[in-house]
């Protein structure tokens, strides 16, 4: 990527509204399965039938986020980041609202056409906006903020619904999101993308289009690393939605701790990835980072999965596993920049994230399915088998050896 002449000042008034953004993006998206248990009761449906829930709002997202990501590299990241969030506040807010399982369902394909926006338009931003002696550090606390959105979103979501009740909960949730939406409309004359630059350089290495754009897309490096993207969110979208259920259900863990073990792996998370921005502006060797700590991940899980543990034991596996899954995503992003042409991140990241989503259509159902067969303690076996492909995925040749984009 040219290297951008941008101020310490400028990068840090970016870098907060997009953060802040990503930040209520993730706290968002985990509004409603730690409140499965208090949901189930009114709306009188089985933990898979909630599942379907999350995974429409996840198959909705991962149909949407390729094209919103051409749109991206089109027509700019700014407006389609802000509309994004408000279609997502208000469908999080109407959830609040309805006592239909049916609208409930309905509103989650919204809200997950809401949330697509966010990775190929924060990315975009990002590499268009901020100097590159600060990329990797940039990429991790963007995925730190995430991470810290999904650390506060449980115990905070939890403790309003304990207080008052879950649909309070949901709306809390909404009136944070519409608060944000309404900074960025105020503060969105920072924003710049590479959409805008090309406007002022007419040198400036023009985006693919549609046809060029996926034949980019389809090349091995890119399959390879969108399965690794896959199998990342997998295990990450498994933690985040049925931890707390599987905590109750497994051990007997109060609600509330139960969220916190949640919130600390999430925590934990944030550091891991702190942690990684550092690692990655050291090292070229990301999928070495990301390998390592996948398979240290997965040995902790499989002690979890084969033994009954202590609560306090409990907290500190999850923070482990937390950390350790912070450094890759760092190292993630750093790969896929590395073979990233110009003017395209956008589709590349759209691409990517969609590996998110995708395994957010298929986790939600089969956990809440396993649940449902008192079969709880596989969910800790598969997520240990998960890293264990992710980590092989990292040493295929195809990747490895891929041209880097410049």
């Amino acid at each position: 990527m040219a290297s951008l002449s941008s101020t310490l000042g400028r990068d840090t008034r970016v870098l907060s509204l997009i953060y802040t953004g990503h930040f209520m993006s993730h706290y968002s998206q985990l509004v409603l399965p730690p409140l499965f248990i208090l949901m189930q009761t009114d709306y009188g449906v089985s933990f898979a039938a909630l599942g379907l829930v999350i995974t429409l709002i996840n198959a909705s997202g991962a149909l949407a986020q390729i094209p919103i990501g051409f749109l991206v590299d089109r027509w700019g990241a700014k407006r389609i980041l802000i509309a994004g969030l408000l279609i997502k506040t208000f469908a999080i807010g109407a959830m609040a609202l309805t006592s239909s399982y049916e609208v409930l369902l309905l509103l989650a394909i919204i809200a997950g056409l809401g949330h697509a926006v966010f990775h190929p338009a924060d990315y975009s931003i990002l590499m268009s906006s901020i100097d590159e002696r600060r990329i990797g550090k940039a990429f991790s606390i963007h995925t730190a903020s995430g991470t810290a959105g999904t650390a506060a979103g449980p115990i905070a979501i939890v403790l309003i619904a304990e207080f008052w009740d879950w649909k309070t909960a949901v709306l809390s949730v909404a009136l944070l999101g519409a608060i944000t939406g309404i900074a960025m409309i105020l503060q969105g004359n920072i924003i710049q993308d590479h959409v805008g630059r090309k406007k002022e350089n007419k040198s400036a290495r023009k985006n693919l289009g549609i046809s060029e754009g996926i034949a980019l897309l389809i090349q091995p490096r890119f399959l390879i690393l969108y399965l690794f993207f896959l199998t990342t969110a997998t295990i990450s979208i498994g933690l985040n939605a049925f931890t707390v259920t599987s905590l109750v259900k497994l051990y007997g863990t109060p609600l509330v701790t139960a969220g916190a073990a949640l919130t600390t792996f999430a925590t934990a998370g944030v550091l891991g990835v702190l942690c990684g921005g550092y690692i990655a502006d050291k090292t070229d060797r990301h999928d070495l980072v990301a390998a390592c700590a996948f398979g240290l991940s997965a040995l902790v899980t499989v002690f979890m999965a084969s033994t009954d543990l202590h609560h306090f034991v409990l907290l500190s596996c999850f923070a482990i596993i937390g950390w350790l899954l912070g450094l890759v995503r760092p190292a993630r992003d750093m790969m896929v920049r590395a073979i990233t042409p110009e003017g395209n991140a956008g589709k590349v990241f759209g691409f990517m994230s969609t590996g998110h989503l995708v395994g957010g259509v298929i986790v939600p159902v089969l956990y809440g399915w396993i649940i449902d067969q008192n079969e709880v303690r596989w969910i800790f076996w598969i997520t240990a088998i998960l890293m264990m492909i992710a980590m092989l995925s990292l040493f295929n040749p195809a990747r490895r050896n891929g041209p880097q984009a410049q």
